[in-house]
C-alpha cells in the first residue's frame, strides 16, 4: 500500500495543508499542527519533520516544490533559531513524545508524556531549545523557571551540541 503524501504550502511562518482529509489524517496521526477552518496549520519545525518523514511535500506560494535545503534556508529567514529548534523538536519526537509549540507560554515547546493525548491531558514539560555554548545569564534561567512554574510544568532544556546530539536536562523547584 502506497504512503499518502499530502501537499502543503509554505506561507510566511506557517505551512498550510488545505486538503481536509489529509489535514485530519496528519493531525490525528501524531497531533501535528492545529486544524483551523478544515485546514491544517503546521509550525515550520513540524512541517520539516513531516517532510523528512515523507508525509508531505512543501511548495512555495508560486507552486514550486521545495527541497530540504531550500526549506531550511527559507524557514531560517522567518525564524533565526530555526535549526536549533528543529533539531531539538525532531529528536524528542523521534523519542516518542508528542511535542507542540509553546509560544503563548514563552517557551519553544510543550512536551507530553508518552501515551497522553493533548487536549485531554496537560503537557508535562515546557522545553527550551539551546545551542551548546549559547550564553544566558541567571535572569534568563530564572525566567525559564518562572514560565514553567507558572503553567505547572517541569522545565526541560534541550541542548544541541556541535556534533548534532541533544542532551536534555529537567529542572524543577524544590523546597528545602
Amino acid at each position: 500500500m502506497a504512503k499518502e503524501v499530502a501537499e502543503a504550502i509554505f506561507i510566511g511562518d506557517r505551512v498550510i495543508i488545505e486538503d481536509e482529509s489529509a489535514a485530519n489524517r496528519l493531525f490525528n496521526k501524531g497531533w501535528f499542527g492545529k486544524v483551523i477552518n478544515k485546514k491544517l496549520e503546521l509550525a515550520l519545525v513540524e512541517a520539516l519533520y513531516l517532510m523528512e518523514k515523507g508525509d508531505i511535500i512543501i511548495k512555495s506560494q508560486k507552486g514550486r516544490v521545495m527541497d530540504f535545503k531550500r526549506f531550511v534556508r527559507e524557514a531560517s529567514k522567518a525564524e533565526p533559531r530555526f535549526w536549533i529548534r528543529y533539531s531539538v523538536y525532531s529528536d524528542i519526537r523521534k523519542r516518542g513524545y508528542i511535542t507542540k509549540t509553546a509560544l503563548k507560554y514563552g517557551a519553544d515547546f510543550r512536551v507530553y508524556e508518552r501515551g497522553t493525548t493533548p487536549g485531554q491531558e496537560h503537557a508535562k514539560w515546557v522545553l527550551f531549545a539551546v545551542k551548546e555554548g549559547e550564553m544566558f545569564d541567571w535572569r534568563k534561567f530564572a525566567a525559564m523557571m518562572r514560565v514553567a512554574h507558572s503553567v505547572r510544568k517541569k522545565l526541560l532544556i534541550g541542548i544541541l551540541d556541535d556534533e548534532g546530539d541533544i542532551t536534555y536536562y529537567e529542572i524543577k523547584w524544590i523546597r528545602p
